[in-house]
């Protein structure tokens, strides 16, 4: 394994290692992940990530460790860590490079998020706080496409723009926020609101949520910290 760059706070680098790989077990947990799908964090102030390495030498997140994330730059390259990163590590560091306020990308394959996506149909907000997942539209990137390229990963970037959900056609979807609590949250409730809309949908029409309600849930939620406590003791660690 090589040497972590000079300079980089080493207790960080192990506290985002943990959290990356803690993430990625819940993810797993909630079958949003399987051997496949990433979750990267950005070290702050600095052109580093930290992300889970590439799935086929790993198998299933539900047994995600520390050791099994690894370090890149802004330019996808491999600079510390005993795995290597996975094929779409550009997904993840062009949308760092756009956005300097994200600090943690993931990219999902769940199931019902990806339909909505096929099918070019809105995921409705349409329960409580979980409904704030889903409090702006859903732009699509329209390719099946592994993102692999630069140029790829940048037009992904510029689909997604300022907000912080993007469907990837047939393939899932992509999500950036400033922590990584907060994007495998997010994952959560954008899959949880999706089948609400697909079951109201077998039965009529649904209308969701009011955008003022929505926008009420912001503002009256109490964080993530307890909501991050609840999902990672579903593990049973």
């Amino acid at each position: 394994m090589s040497a972590l760059p000079a300079g980089l706070d080493l207790s960080l680098v192990q506290e985002l290692r943990e959290k990356v790989a803690l993430g990625s077990r819940v993810l797993a947990f909630h079958e949003l992940v399987d051997y496949l799908g990433h979750l990267s964090a950005r070290i702050p102030g600095t052109g580093y990530v930290l992300i889970r390495a590439r799935g086929a030498e790993q198998g299933d997140q539900r047994r995600m460790t520390p050791e099994q994330v690894s370090l890149v730059d802004l330019e996808a390259g491999h600079v510390e860590g005993r795995y290597p990163p996975p094929d779409e590590t550009r997904l993840h560091t062009e949308v760092y490079r756009a956005r300097a306020d994200v600090l943690a990308v993931v990219h999902t394959h769940q199931p019902l998020a990806t339909i909505f996506g096929d099918l070019e149909k809105p995921i409705l907000p349409m329960q409580a706080v979980m409904a704030t997942a889903v409090r702006e539209e859903i732009p699509i990137y329209r390719s099946a496409r592994k993102i692999m390229t630069a140029e790829q990963g940048a037009e992904v970037a510029r689909v997604l723009g300022r907000r912080s959900i993007v469907h990837l056609q047939n393939h899932g979807v992509a999500i950036a926020g400033a922590s990584v609590e907060e994007v495998v949250i997010k994952a959560i409730w954008l899959e949880h609101q999706a089948r609400l809309t697909l079951l109201a949908s077998a039965i009529g029409t649904p209308r969701g949520m009011r955008a003022e309600d929505v926008e009420h849930q912001v503002n009256e939620a109490f964080g993530l910290e307890g909501r991050w406590r609840y999902y990672t003791s579903l593990l049973g660690e």
